[in-house]
């Protein structure tokens, strides 16, 4: 039988499942197409053929959720992949090893897990999101994810873990993780304590990654005063050295017409090099960094006309070595769980950024302008 064949079998039990699946189970998800158009400032307009370079992929997400009782939870995510042109993966992901791909279709089994209702505790079990940390973007007590500077509320991948919760009154809690990798010595946890004094959010948290034998001390702070701020930063230690990690953030609403909103964000990295000569990319390329600089700075404006069409435009700069992207975005909800957006990626500044080039037979090339056009559809 090829792997063709049996592909094709797992498909149709799949789906067979979903349609005799109990009334007690609650199917929802969605479908997305993204365009992507990137222009090559290099080549003349004469030669339009290879002007342009296209990609493309869509996305189905089926999320089905079942309860067979008050105590006990069942939640299940695939995601459907297929690809074209020069977008091989979800942008922003790493390769899950759980992913069957065959030709340019790929299948993640994205969300796998239980959840136990105790009387003082609650327990999650399998393939699930991990969350930490509370900055918008940079989220540097986040080891579970990768930065995804051009989309940061994307879908994180799950991650296999155990996850206990104890609240400890209306707004305190205890959180431990584990999420387990081939041996103890390479896995990675996560104790997590949380409250709430005079209105302010606080967490302290003691995260160690097996993989790069590196010990986190977290805090993470976030209140409304006018203004919404939030502090997210670390002290990471590893034999060698110890590092500082920190997110400084705010946001607001102006009171103009249906509303100006305004989020800010500045990371420092003291393991990062302000040397753009000295970036490894590797590291970001198999996950290990996030960023390879040390100053980093976000901003965001975002605007309403009404509640069906919007305009943003995003900042996103390393200030070490004086790349950035500019990002103007604008978005139409055709129904309420319909919508279409459009925009530009231009990546900016100084030659030879992080932002801006990537490295090639020792040189660095210039990453390309690009367009694109996203339809999300939910149900």
């Amino acid at each position: 039988m090829t792997v063709k064949t049996k592909f094709s079998i797992m498909i149709m039990v799949m789906w067979l499942g979903v349609l005799i699946l109990p009334a007690g189970v609650e199917i929802s998800g969605y479908f997305e197409n993204r365009f992507y158009l990137s222009l090559e400032p290099e080549v003349e307009w004469c030669d339009i053929g290879e002007k342009f370079n296209l990609g493309d992929y869509n996305r189905l997400r089926l999320i089905l959720m079942a309860s067979p009782s008050d105590k006990v939870r069942v939640n299940v995510a695939i995601d459907f992949f297929t690809f074209y042109g020069f977008i091989t993966k979800p942008p922003g992901t790493y390769n899950q090893p759980e992913s069957v791909e065959i030709e340019n279709l790929r299948i993640d089994l994205d969300r796998a897990y239980v959840d136990l209702y105790f009387k003082h505790f609650d327990i999650s079990i399998g393939k699930q999101r991990i969350a930490l940390g509370v900055s918008y973007l940079w989220a540097p007590l986040d080891i579970f994810n990768r930065v995804n500077i051009l989309e940061p509320k994307e879908e994180k991948p799950g991650a296999n873990a155990a996850k206990i919760y104890v609240p400890l009154g209306a707004s305190s809690g205890i959180m431990g993780v584990y999420s387990p990798d081939n041996n103890f010595e390479t896995s990675r946890y996560a104790l997590r304590g949380k409250t709430q004094v005079v209105g302010v959010d606080m967490g302290l948290t003691l995260i160690h990654s097996g993989i790069t034998q590196t010990t986190v001390y977290g805090l993470d702070i976030r209140g409304e005063n006018f203004i919404g701020w939030w502090l997210e930063g670390g002290i990471f230690k590893t034999c060698e050295n110890n590092d500082l990690k920190l997110v400084l953030g705010f946001d607001y609403t102006f009171p103009l017409g249906n509303g100006l909103y305004w989020l800010s964000e500045f990371f420092y990295d003291s393991s990062g090099t302000d040397s753009k000569g000295e970036y490894d990319y590797e590291l970001l390329y198999s996950g290990e960094r996030f960023t390879l600089g040390r100053k980093y700075f976000l901003s965001m404006l975002s605007y309403g006309f009404s509640n069906l069409f919007s305009v943003s435009l995003s900042y996103i700069a390393n200030w070490g070595d004086g790349s950035y992207i500019i990002s103007p975005v604008i978005r139409y909800e055709l129904s309420q769980n319909i919508q279409l957006a459009g925009g530009f990626y231009l990546p900016l500044g100084q030659s030879g950024g992080e932002f801006n080039s990537v490295p090639l037979e020792g040189e660095y090339q210039e990453i390309s302008p690009a367009f694109f056009l996203w339809l999300k559809i939910n149900f």
